[in-house]
């Protein structure tokens, strides 16, 4: 059994989910589907562009362990 561990950026610096997983890679693509809202902007600000979580943080990305 594999981990997945979901990277998200949010006030106080990266914080970490873990779960396991027998396919890493589908589960991460599937919990972005169900879990993100990609923005192209933000308050204008192009920089700010990425998937966010309702709570306002952001996917920074996902490794598998």
């Amino acid at each position: 059994m594999k981990y997945i561990i979901i990277f998200l950026l949010s006030t106080t610096g990266i914080e970490e989910i873990r779960m396991k997983t027998p396919d890493c890679n589908k589960l991460a693509e599937s919990w972005r589907q169900v879990n993100t809202t990609y923005y192209s902007e933000i308050n204008e600000d192009p920089k700010l562009q990425g998937n966010y979580i309702p709570d306002g943080r952001l996917l920074v990305g996902y490794m598998c362990e």
